[in-house]
């Protein structure tokens, strides 16, 4: 019992990558760097001015179906791409696909109308500007043309 040895293991050294990371990330969040991103769009004449994330969330799940003014909110997306894959990844938390497949079980139970889909930004501004109650998605270098960007708190 006298003969016992603590094995003594090297301190380990931090990894490259790891510190890359805090660096990255610490330049990322410093005043006046621009991060690409999505946006939220509404029509001009929407008197919301700001959106919160977990209510944004329950807009995309057809759980919220009328904006605080008593219009019916329409949901519009983006059938595929980057912008897409990530506002619904962020904002819904699920894959485009869980969230195409949530969208079938909901109309299959009469429970919703699947999101009025487009395939590419500007139909989807065109049918905001024109659709009272719209709500859409954008990505954040896209010109902004009839629409109002709700931040989101």
């Amino acid at each position: 019992m006298g003969n016992t040895k603590i094995p003594i293991h090297p301190r380990p050294k931090p990894r490259p990558r790891l510190r890359y990371l805090l660096v990255v990330a610490t330049l990322l969040s410093a005043p006046g760097v621009a991060v690409a991103g999505e946006l939220v769009v509404v029509t001009n004449a929407n008197p919301t001015r700001q959106i919160t994330r977990h209510r944004l969330t329950k807009v995309l799940l057809g759980k919220t179906k009328k904006w605080s003014d008593g219009n019916k909110i329409v949901l519009a997306v983006l059938t595929r791409g980057p912008t897409h894959d990530a506002f619904i990844k962020r904002y819904a938390r699920k894959t485009p696909k869980q969230f195409t497949n949530y969208w079938r079980k909901m109309v299959f139970s009469g429970k919703g109308k699947m999101p009025k889909s487009f395939s590419n930004e500007e139909k989807l501004m065109a049918f905001i500007t024109i659709t009272p109650g719209a709500i859409g998605y954008i990505d954040s270098a896209t010109p902004r043309k009839g629409v109002k960007v709700l931040p989101v708190k």
